[in-house]
């Protein structure tokens, strides 16, 4: 589960596909995620090459394993 401040990587920045996500998520945890989703936001703060309404979101991520 991804807030929309998590899924930024792959539905705004497209840094990622959803498939990437997943094995992000699988293999390293949430908290990768959000560091990735952090880097891209950090790497472009007033959104000249990634346009976005807000610099930063808030970003939550769940991973359960089955």
């Amino acid at each position: 589960m991804l807030s929309d401040g998590a899924s930024r990587l792959v539905d705004l920045f497209a840094l990622a596909t959803w498939r990437q996500t997943m094995d992000l998520l699988r293999d390293d945890g949430p908290a990768a995620l959000i560091e990735a989703v952090r880097h891209a936001e950090h790497s472009d703060p007033h959104g000249e090459r990634r346009p976005r309404g807000k610099p930063f979101d808030d970003a939550t991520a769940a991973y359960c394993l089955p």
